[in-house]
């Protein structure tokens, strides 16, 4: 029997001083690929507070603002067998960028568009991300519908 849970993520975008973008890369079921940085809500937990804790778990970096929720976006697998809600918050942070690689995780980079424009990224919202960041995130998009494609 299929589970029918919904997984609720967060995610932060993190532009440092020149304007590049965090993000982290994932090694699973034999594809790398990318991502806005977070993870999980844990039952308990506050949106921020999921954030906070995946910021320190993947990349030892302290959340020091949180900012505005930008936009809210649907994952839904093909044939359903997954369904993720991920919620994307601009945050500024503070510390060294240092990964802490597991099984999935491998790394944690700062991204120029142009690098950004030419990588696997996850869920398949590239072009909407390209767009905001011309505005350094600074306007909320609401929500963006998107269907997985592999």
């Amino acid at each position: 029997m299929q589970d029918k849970n919904i997984r609720i993520r967060v995610a932060g975008i993190c532009l440092d001083k020149k304007n590049r973008l965090l993000l982290v890369n994932h090694q699973k079921n034999g594809k790398s690929y990318w991502l806005l940085p977070g993870g999980g809500v844990e039952y308990g937990e506050t949106l921020h507070e999921a954030l906070k804790r995946e910021f320190m778990e993947e990349m030892t970096l302290k959340i020091k603002k949180m900012g505005e929720l930008i936009f809210i976006n649907d994952s839904i697998y093909p044939g359903g067998k997954r369904h993720v809600i991920n919620m994307y918050f601009k945050v500024e942070v503070a510390g060294v960028l240092k990964p802490n690689p597991d099984h999935i995780l491998k790394n944690a980079v700062y991204l120029e568009k142009s690098e950004f424009e030419k990588i696997l990224f996850y869920p398949d919202i590239k072009s909407d991300i390209i767009r905001m960041w011309s505005d350094a995130f600074c306007k909320q998009a609401g929500y963006i519908k998107t269907r997985w494609k592999e």
